[in-house]
């Protein structure tokens, strides 16, 4: 037997991470152009609007009837003396993008082992660096520099895969609530399938190591404010039949609580599940039959569906995160939107790093666009193709009722936190913009499919200003 394949030491960037400011709690009014999604078909585009936030983060009116911001603060009460931000004609605030599926601990294998399929990728690149972080050292050093680099990208929300230690993933946990970003965290269990010791010692070690991390973050967050525990079965086919019983006892005693979980990422991963769990319909009915499915439960890839699988899917509410650029990446199969959205199943997108190469919301939008394009294409059916509207849907309301978190952030609904970005594309960096800056959709679109972090001027979280390119640059021109 070979030795395990180690992977080499991580040295996190020398650029300081950038914390939030401890107070930033005055009421805010915005004033300018404001988009977000009402709906799968609908883009609201407000060309000049102002919207207030309150001292706890939340947002109190969107209003389009004020011709400024000085306006908006006289008119609604308890705004008089407001701080007000008066955007630029190239800008607008856009809500906080949502990932419903990032592994934070395959961060430092980003673009890496892609020649193969998932099963030569998870035995060559994910276990070994997975199982790495028994050092919870390393730990400290990735997500400190992870967390922020995904704020940065606009990503306001996400849903993190762990490993298999209870640690390391409360580092995790504890990284987030610093850094201000909204959060899912649970500790990967596995037991079964891995290789590299990427794997627990039993079930029961397994359990009391899943519950050790929900009471960590329930005590570093009690009111779930922003850090948020789940149930992490790794799939089916990595948990056998006693460890799939005790995570469902243990969700029922702390429910609710949210569950994530793969499931029919490839022909080969369903047949493991089948072999590991014999006797059941269908992949849906193993997870439902241990209590694990419900409108809490995320589910990542879905793209081997039986007619079953969609049956129980829709009937208990469950969300999938869908993978568009790690599913192309490792040619596991294209994931039917679609037929997803036409059964009534949520669905939002993720950036499944580090199979997929890109932790940018944007770049999962774009790859989402052209994978039910290439449906269209492989069955001669347009509709397979996935508007723009559904797109921007997915990424930001879409992605919030994945999560569970539809009534707290998602878009600019009154009485949601305040997670949003603001969005420049008058910067010099790939969007070009000539002719058409006064074409509010032109530029939305121009943002989605050539913007990157350079454009994303300002990131808030529940109203606190926790990242983007300006805070950045005063903190790298300061003279501190």
């Amino acid at each position: 037997m070979s030795e395990p394949v180690l992977p080499p030491p991580y040295t996190a960037s020398k650029a300081d991470a950038i914390l939030s400011e401890p107070s930033q709690n005055a009421p805010k009014v915005f004033f300018g152009r404001i988009i977000h999604s009402k709906s799968l078909k609908e883009i609201e585009i407000f060309p000049k609007a102002a919207l207030g936030i309150d001292s706890t983060g939340t947002i109190e009116f969107l209003d389009p009837t004020v011709a400024s911001a000085a306006e908006a603060c006289a008119k609604h009460k308890h705004f008089a003396l407001a701080t007000t931000i008066t955007l630029r004609p190239l800008q607008f605030l856009f809500p906080g993008l949502i990932d419903t599926h990032m592994h934070a601990p395959q961060y430092p294998n980003m673009a890496l082992g892609m020649e193969g399929d998932l099963k030569e990728w998870c035995e060559n690149w994910t276990d070994p660096i997975e199982a790495s972080y028994a050092d919870t050292s390393k730990a400290r050093r990735v997500y400190r520099e992870m967390v922020q680099k995904e704020l940065e990208n606009g990503s306001t929300t996400v849903a993190y895969n762990s490993s298999i230690h209870p640690d390391a993933t409360n580092v995790l946990a504890d990284t987030c609530l610093q850094f201000g970003q909204r959060a899912i965290i649970g500790k990967l269990c596995i037991l079964v399938g891995s290789t590299h010791d990427n794997w627990e010692k039993n079930a029961e070690q397994s359990v009391h190591d899943e519950c050790k991390v929900v009471e960590h973050i329930r005590r570093i967050d009690p009111a779930g404010s922003l850090v948020l525990p789940c149930i992490q079965p790794r799939a089916g086919s990595y948990v056998p039949p006693d460890l799939m019983s005790g995570l469902g006892a243990l969700y029922r005693a702390n429910s609710p609580i949210r569950v994530q979980a793969h499931m029919c990422e490839t022909p080969l991963e369903v047949a493991n599940m089948h072999e590991l769990h014999a006797g059941f319909a269908s992949y849906a009915d193993m997870y439902d039959h241990y209590g694990l499915f419900g409108p809490r439960t995320i589910l990542a890839h879905c793209i081997h569906l039986s007619e079953r699988d969609l049956e129980v899917m829709a009937a208990r509410k469950v969300g999938v995160a869908h993978n568009a650029n790690s599913n192309t990446c490792l040619t596991d199969g294209w994931c039917r939107v679609r037929q997803l959205l036409d059964k009534g199943i949520k669905v939002g997108l993720g950036t499944d790093c580090s199979a997929g190469y890109s932790i940018s919301i944007l770049n999962a939008m774009r790859q989402a666009s052209n994978v039910s394009r290439h449906l269209t294409i492989h069955t001669g059916d347009p509709r397979w193709k996935l508007s723009f509207e559904e797109l921007v849907y997915l990424a930001t309301m879409g992605g919030a009722e994945v999560c569970s978190l539809e009534d707290t952030v998602g878009n600019f609904a009154v009485g949601k936190a305040f997670d949003a970005l603001v969005v420049d594309v008058g910067l010099e960096d790939n969007i070009n913009t000539n002719g058409w800056e006064s074409d509010d959709m032109a530029l939305l679109k121009k943002w989605v499919f050539l913007g990157d972090d350079r454009s994303i001027r300002k990131v808030f979280v529940g109203g606190r200003l926790v990242a983007g390119k300006d805070m950045k640059e005063s903190r790298l021109f300061s003279c501190a």
